[in-house]
């Protein structure tokens, strides 16, 4: 059992790393307000397919892997104690 603690404690931290990697990594929200102002950005092929870009992806990985950080954390609280 100590075993899978060490194990559990040492991806928390790996995943912590990861998790604050990918979001400095990411733009703001505010990076796309010049589009707003002049519009047009969701009718244009990369606002429809925002999901397929890189940005998107970097997204979708960053929430999983906060989805991995909530299970791996509630892991080491129950079998700590």
């Amino acid at each position: 059992m100590a075993t899978l603690i060490v194990i559990l404690k040492i991806a928390l931290v790996l995943i912590c790393g990861a998790l604050m990697v990918l979001v400095l990594m990411q733009e703001g929200k505010s990076a796309g307000l010049g589009g707003g102002i002049t519009g047009g950005y969701s009718e244009t092929y990369v606002g429809k397919h925002r999901a397929d870009t890189p940005e998107g992806k970097m997204k979708r990985y960053t929430w999983v892997l906060l989805a991995l950080f909530f299970v791996v954390a509630l892991l080491l609280n129950v079998l700590a104690n």
